[in-house]
């Protein structure tokens, strides 16, 4: 099969590279800042100059991007990367996007006569780096056995989801704003214990029995030793874009979410004070302000 594979960021770094390593299949990969791109080229990849050289003669295009925005900037009516696509080649975007975009993104591909599935990935950068991401897939259910192949290789559980495409990424946001409600939770509860006088290491010893999945282990670690390095990280600027998601999906279902309404004020006050490139656990760090406790 042949891949390309669009974005090269902290996730899509370690997906791509994975891909690379499976070495079942030609794998081609674009970078918007080229300085990304170019490893790449030593692990055997070919490196594209533009996202039409890319996406041409690939079978399966993966785009690993920021937001709505930066996907419909390569693809909408009439942009010269859909051009490219070939007839009944496949798009799966892995990206956490809205919704509304996603189903819009379907309603394109059908028009040109390719493919849409949405397979937003839910992990960090360290786990799509070892092929531990888990990922929901809805949209054109056709085209679901070619993508499970090739993401087999950067994910450890699929879950197809009937529907159409946007239902992948509804089910995405409520990952997400599970995964930053016990952030925030357990920041509070850190910050609490230290007013209180509570060993933070029982806390975190409390927290690691209760919490199975590796990712969660890792954040009880990042809140107590007060780590939020950008290193392997979830950066603050792209958490912030998910809950701004989340809230804007909750509003049209007429939903209140007080917890996310909290966590975007706390974000955007850390990204205010320069925060923006540290993991998204540091939300903490606004709490122990607000609370004194710097």
């Amino acid at each position: 099969m042949n891949i390309a594979f669009l974005g090269l960021g902290r996730m899509g770094a370690g997906m791509a590279t994975r891909l690379v390593g499976a070495g079942a299949n030609s794998i081609t990969v674009w970078n918007r800042s080229a300085d990304k791109s170019e490893p790449f080229s030593a692990l055997g990849a070919t490196v594209a100059a533009d996202p039409v050289a890319a996406v041409g003669g690939a079978d399966l295009v993966i785009t690993s991007l920021l937001d709505d925005a930066s996907v419909e900037a390569l693809f909408h009516k009439g942009a010269p990367a859909l051009g490219a696509m070939k007839a009944n080649a496949i798009h799966c975007c892995v990206t956490t996007i809205s919704p509304a975009c996603a189903d819009r993104l379907q309603a394109l591909h059908e028009a040109h006569g390719s493919r849409y599935v949405s397979g937003p990935v839910v992990g960090r950068p360290d786990t799509a780096a070892h092929g531990g991401l888990m990922q929901f897939i809805a949209g054109d259910s056709s085209a679901f056995a070619e993508v499970e192949a090739a993401c087999a290789a950067f994910t450890a559980l699929i879950i197809r989801l009937p529907g159409a495409a946007g239902v992948a990424n509804g089910q995405k946001l409520c990952a997400n704003f599970f995964i930053a409600a016990l952030l925030e939770a357990m920041g509070e509860c850190y910050t609490l214990g230290d007013a209180l006088g509570v060993s933070r290491d029982v806390l975190a010893g409390m927290f690691d029995h209760l919490f199975a999945p590796p990712d969660l282990k890792a954040y009880v670690r990042r809140l107590d030793k007060r780590e939020s390095d950008s290193a392997n990280g979830f950066a603050m600027t792209a958490g912030y874009k998910d809950i701004r998601l989340i809230r804007e999906a909750a509003a049209g279902a007429n939903c209140p979410v007080d917890i996310a309404d909290v966590l975007a004020g706390k974000m955007q006050d850390a990204i205010t004070k320069g925060m923006g490139d540290r993991d998204w656990s540091a939300v903490q760090e606004i709490t122990r302000e607000r609370a004194g406790r710097t």
